[in-house]
């Protein structure tokens, strides 16, 4: 009970004092304006490059709010009263983690289907993509939490936790842009690769609470 309790004030707090969805879509749009200019603008190239922009312009929408998640904690005492409070931190780190993925980035996935269909997708490539991202985003979040935990506190810690994160999140990122461009619904290659997405973010879900309780444990000492 404790602990969806805290899930509710976190998110409470992701709303007011975060912005809530606002930022991480603003900042995922704002990406996936600008690749173009990069990449160039045939259609062709957008169509190829896409799936993998739009998988990439997610995993910096969500390292966007990442250096606010555990540095608040544990510099104002937080840390510690959730130390004494009986709940594993464990549990304290998969309701945070949880209820900022809950209350921040639900636009992803339906900015990423509108953005695959823009890059040229069909509709039921950018709608696998879509699928994947939802999929991938909890896995990206915890991620980006472990990154987090390992550097709050520490000067320019948004570099240091796109340093850590980033790499680890490749192979997730790859399972879910090959979804978007290998074909749509009913091919068995897509299925297979969100297939991949859900088992690689599953057991992030699984380990990471775990890893992340103990670097904050680490902060702690």
């Amino acid at each position: 009970m404790r602990a969806v309790t805290l899930f509710l004030r976190e998110t409470r707090l992701a709303f007011s004092g975060g912005g809530g969805p606002a930022a991480p879509a603003a900042f995922f749009i704002a990406v996936l304006t600008v690749a173009p200019l990069a990449i160039g603008q045939l259609p062709a190239t957008l169509q190829a490059a896409g799936p993998g922009i739009i998988c990439f312009a997610a995993l910096l929408a969500v390292l966007q709010g990442a250096e606010r998640l555990f540095v608040d904690d544990v510099s104002d005492g937080t840390l510690e009263a959730y130390a004494l409070s009986g709940l594993p931190l464990s549990v304290v780190a998969a309701a945070k983690v949880l209820a900022t993925a809950f209350a921040t980035l639900w636009p992803l996935p339906l900015v990423g289907f509108g953005a695959g269909v823009a890059y040229g997708l069909p509709a039921s490539n950018a709608a696998l993509l879509a699928v994947s991202l939802a999929a991938a985003i909890p896995g990206l979040t915890f991620l980006t939490a472990l990154a987090a935990a390992l550097s709050a506190g520490a000067k320019r810690g948004g570099l240091v936790i796109a340093l850590i994160a980033a790499p680890l999140a490749i192979p997730l990122m790859v399972f879910a842009a090959s979804s978007g461009r290998v074909g749509g619904i009913g091919d068995a290659s897509a299925q297979a690769n969100v297939l991949l997405t859900c088992a690689s973010s599953l057991f992030l879900l699984a380990l990471m609470p775990f890893a992340i309780a103990a670097a904050l444990k680490g902060r702690l000492e």
